[in-house]
């Protein structure tokens, strides 16, 4: 039951993200780092075999870095000079999303382990 309410809240906080994602200036990053503290929150929640939560926080967080966020949308590239900071912050989004599928993956084969024991 635990798992659930925090999978949903996981999710709930994801789309909560678009808000202050779509402002400018400092809260575009402080939407970007709520749908990455969110993508852990769901991780922890899905560890445990509803993965459902992972990946709609997965995809919400997509949804929010590429298109809805001000400051690391896909379109700035055409746009802004600052190139350094878009794909600085895109590979802080891969890193913690390596870190996410890995800790599912980890879970799993745990999961699996114990199955066959």
């Amino acid at each position: 039951m635990l798992n659930k309410v925090t999978g949903w809240c996981a999710v709930l906080l994801s789309l909560m993200a678009f808000y202050p994602s779509n402002m400018t200036g400092g809260l575009s990053c402080i939407g970007f780092y709520i749908s990455l503290f969110a993508m852990f929150i769901g991780a922890y929640a899905s560890s445990f075999g509803k993965y459902i939560y992972f990946y709609l926080v997965f995809l919400f967080s997509l949804i929010n870095i590429f298109v809805i966020n001000d400051g690391t949308n896909v379109f700035l590239f055409s746009q802004q000079n600052d190139w350094v900071y878009v794909l600085s912050m895109y590979g802080i989004f891969a890193v913690v999303s390596v870190v996410c599928f890995g800790l599912l993956r980890k879970e799993t084969l745990l999961a699996q382990l114990d199955a066959v024991n």
